[in-house]
């Protein structure tokens, strides 16, 4: 199986201007979506936000998948413990990256350099978010030149941003909400490709 790394949040209140353009029913959708299209299928890996791990971790069960196995969970050490999703704790293989100097940002570039460089990836997705989703854009390009990036702007937030900025747009074909089309089209997956378990 390849790797996808999907790169999605939901805004926090007061983080203008990406909670004022953020569609959170959009962001859920396209992460059921990416999770519908990939788990079993392909590694999904992604750094921990506490409004993304819980529904990918409820798809997984919905979808019958080993969700250990399924997905590689990054963190950083900078965030408490206790500040992680009750979520964390139902798989195995999450790698949590030490904190660099108690800074924020030197935290996050360490965990998400550890991220991308684990393994090798064939497309990213990103979903929401805010300016972290417009750092691990670049750095995943720098990284991973020849791998696909899919951006979702309807979900708004800095994916809206950066789909302009790249002017990404969904195939006319497909329906600007058929996120599930999108994502077994643009990630090169078939529908009938079996799930490992």
């Amino acid at each position: 199986m390849g790797a996808i790394f999907m790169s999605a949040s939901v805004p926090l209140p007061g983080r203008a201007p990406f909670d004022q353009d953020c569609e959170p029913q959009m962001i859920q959708s396209a992460v059921s979506a990416l999770a519908t299209v990939a788990l079993g299928r392909k590694t999904l890996v992604w750094g921990g936000h506490p409004a993304i791990t819980p529904m990918l971790w409820a798809s997984a069960q919905d979808l019958g998948v080993q969700y250990a196995t399924a997905v590689r969970l990054f963190q950083t050490k900078f965030i408490p413990t206790e500040d992680f999703p009750e979520e964390n704790k139902h798989f195995a293989n999450v790698t949590y990256v030490e904190a660099v100097d108690g800074d924020c940002t030197k935290s996050l570039l360490a965990m998400r350099v550890a991220m991308l460089q684990s393994t090798k990836f064939d497309a990213a997705v990103f979903i929401g978010g805010m300016d972290g989703i417009i750092d691990e854009h670049a750095l995943f390009s720098q990284m991973h030149a020849n791998a696909r990036c899919i951006v979702i702007g309807n979900t708004g937030g800095a994916a809206r941003s950066l789909a302009a900025s790249l002017n990404y747009t969904v195939p006319a074909d497909i329906g600007p909400l058929d996120f599930i089309s999108l994502l077994y089209r643009e990630l090169d997956i078939s529908p009938l490709d079996k799930r490992h378990s």
